[in-house]
């Protein structure tokens, strides 16, 4: 627990400095700045390249995790491993490329109905996918050596910092839309290149092919866990992103800007559970490996219950403020307010269930996590097909709720049949109840004239009972241990 605490703090600290300058991005900038047809260019290109490039690595992200203690038997080398995670998406992404160029009419097409911005921009998504499949490939490899906290710095702080100076060159009239977005497509590519300095300065590049050690009966197990790891993840990629996507399709380039906003804001409340499952993925893997299950079971039900208390805190804290934020925004975006409720409830409730799917993709029951997740991809697809016509951008948050929610009842009735586990407890029910007194606490607040000055008492007076409460009613070890850490002399 250690490790985790030490990673995920270190991962959490720079992920939520990297929320606040991508807040001032994204909230003050570029919602400011750009026109809402721009906002949502930037916005679909990015989706589609994330779709692209989990599809595109052919299960080598979770591989890379799994299959690393098994390779890494000795000091530093990995018997090949990076290589593999190297060689095997560059295959991915010339399938995806070739069948994107043989599309790119059909695309073009579709889009140019509502906006020509996406038929300037379209080329843009394959350099933008390329650098960020990579960028994910390293990310995955660090992960797998229980290090987390670079990779958070240099996507969560150094790309956004770096995308905070693009935004001024274009207010100041330095480059255009088309040089911003060039800029924005390279940004990834220092991180590559930073990736590899960190990783050469700790001894830890290879580029050795894996030669003997990748025997066949291992090569087997090896690929078969990758093909389930392609479905798996493109699925999971599809039911956080293909709405957005879905959007630009059916609606257009305005509407996927306004609610790729509230996607945004949704994201901040889960970013504690990304750090935390990023570390515990290792932890569970070495423990599922030594058939650890009381481990398993602590990292469990620990997860749950404070990402629950967290989430949820986080979900009230800006639900509170939300009249504040619209305000700095132009008035179309808060036709974005319904879609926030549905995607943020569904951060939380995701987030109560803690580490489920991380649990099943070290287990030799991974298969049953990848026939879900197609299942439910599918069923995201078709629910937004009928929501997003008849109820726009609320249609399609209202799609991905019922989506995530019900992959993690599925997940977590599995797990319990299967290991006897579950995250619950009595403390869950005490956390619940905590958080419906913060929310209510939020709503019958005076109003003060100021918008910050409102945003401030609101968030402390909210924030400061919730954390008392919590304390005194001891309802999370983890959350008594750091406080009376930081309190003591």
């Amino acid at each position: 627990m250690g490790v985790v605490a030490r990673q995920a703090s270190l991962a959490t600290f720079f992920n939520y400095l990297g929320v606040l300058i991508g807040f001032v991005n994204v909230t003050l900038l570029m919602t400011n700045w750009f026109s809402t047809d721009q906002f949502g260019l930037r916005s679909i290109l990015l989706d589609i390249a994330v779709i692209y490039s989990q599809i595109a690595h052919l299960g080598t992200y979770r591989s890379l995790v799994k299959f690393f203690p098994l390779f890494n038997r000795q000091g530093k080398g990995d018997n090949g491993l990076l290589f593999i995670g190297l060689l095997v998406p560059l295959l991915g992404f010339l399938v995806i490329a070739a069948a994107l160029f043989l599309g790119k009419d059909f695309l073009i097409g579709h889009f140019s109905d509502r906006s020509s911005l996406f038929e300037q921009f379209f080329w843009f998504i394959f350099p933008l996918s390329f650098l960020l499949l990579y960028n994910n490939v390293f990310e995955s490899y660090l992960q797998a050596r229980s290090v987390t906290a670079y990779s958070a710095f240099l996507k969560s702080v150094l790309n956004r910092l770096l995308t905070s100076m693009l935004l001024f060159f274009y207010y100041l009239d330095w480059i255009d839309f088309y040089g911003f977005i060039v800029g924005f497509v390279l940004s990834y590519l220092l991180n590559i290149l930073l990736f590899t300095i960190y990783l050469y300065s700790r001894g830890e590049l290879n580029f050795k092919p894996p030669r003997s050690f990748f025997r066949k009966k291992l090569r087997k197990v090896y690929l078969n866990y990758s093909f389930y790891g392609i479905l798996s993840g493109s699925s999971s990629v599809l039911i956080n992103k293909i709405d957005a996507v879905m959007i630009g399709f059916i609606i257009g380039l305005t509407p996927t800007g306004i609610y790729s906003l509230s996607v945004y804001l949704s994201i901040l409340i889960f970013i504690p559970a990304d750090a935390i499952g990023k570390i515990s993925f290792p932890l569970l893997s070495r423990s599922w490996k030594e058939k650890r299950f009381d481990q398993i079971d602590e990292l469990y039900k620990k997860s749950s219950l404070n990402q629950f208390l967290i989430g949820g805190i986080l979900f009230v804290l800006l639900w509170s403020n939300l009249d504040n934020f619209y305000s700095l925004q132009k008035p179309i975006y808060a036709e974005g307010r319904m879609a926030l409720l549905f995607l943020g409830l569904a951060r939380v409730i995701n987030m109560l269930f803690g580490v489920n799917g991380q649990i099943i993709n070290v287990s030799k029951f991974y298969r049953f996590d990848t026939t879900t997740s197609v299942l439910l991809a599918i069923l995201t697809i078709v629910t937004n097909l009928i929501f997003i016509p008849l109820y726009g951008i609320s249609g399609a948050a209202l799609a991905t709720a019922v989506s995530i929610v019900l992959f993690n009842v599925v997940r977590f009735a599995f797990v319990y049949h299967k290991l006897q586990l579950q995250p619950f407890s009595f403390k869950t029910l005490v956390a619940a109840a905590l958080l419906l007194l913060a929310f209510f606490l939020g709503q019958y607040l005076p109003e003060l004239d100021s918008i910050i000055l409102d945003g401030i008492y609101r968030s402390l007076i909210i924030g400061g009972s919730f954390g008392l409460l919590v304390y005194f009613t001891k309802v999370s070890e983890d959350f008594n241990h750091y406080f009376n850490k930081l309190i003591k002399p």
